[in-house]
């Protein structure tokens, strides 16, 4: 009787050394750690975007509140009409902008939804009617500024004055009228939604 050696089959090694292992998902984790920073800290560019994001949307509505008033007054569209809303959209646009900017600077130091109502109702009504009577006055100063007097002198100076005086009044009773009594509706509105959100600016 002859004696059978026994066979030994050996298997390939397929396991991963602990230490490979380890290095393998700590390496995983610092990447993935390191992508999760780097997404954290791309977060604040999201103020800058909101921000123009409203600006936009409130000159839209500001306009389109603004053509809405000249239709139904029976306005034709001209160059007059287009003038106005042109002037509209650039005005509440840049009044959005400011007003934003002030109430992230009023919520520094007063975070309760109160303030911030506040601090975006003001900033709004201001800004855009502000802004929107300074474009007027531009407009306004460019065509009368070929009659006025020599740069420099006191009767330049009176007709500046004059002329700004003339523009506010003009805008005053015939601009405002095409934002009441509907643009206090939007202004509350917004200054609400400004109040409930978290946004920081």
């Amino acid at each position: 009787m002859t004696a059978t050696a026994p066979t030994q089959t050996h298997k390939p090694c397929t396991t991963t050394p602990e230490g490979a292992s380890d290095q393998a998902t700590s390496g995983r984790g610092k990447h993935g750690y390191a992508a999760q920073s780097k997404t954290n800290r791309s977060a604040p560019t999201a103020p800058a975007g909101s921000v123009l994001g409203f600006a936009l949307t409130w000159s839209l509505m500001i306009t389109g509140l603004a053509g809405l008033q000249l239709f139904l007054k029976g306005e034709a569209l001209s160059g007059r009409t287009l003038a106005v809303a042109l002037m509209f959209l650039a005005g509440s646009f840049l009044g959005a902008i400011f007003a934003r900017c002030f109430a992230g600077l009023i919520c520094r130091w007063r975070k309760t939804p109160s303030a911030r109502f506040a601090s975006l109702f003001i900033g709004l009504s201001v800004g855009t009617a502000g802004l929107t009577a300074f474009i007027h006055y531009l407009h306004f100063s460019a065509y009368y500024a070929q009659w006025h007097g020599e740069f420099g002198s006191l009767h330049r100076l009176v007709e500046i004055i004059m002329t700004g005086a003339s523009s506010a009044y003009i805008f005053t009773v015939q601009g405002m009228q095409l934002l009441l009594p509907w643009g206090l509706t939007l202004l509350f509105a917004a200054a609400w939604d400004y109040a409930r959100s978290s946004r920081t600016t």
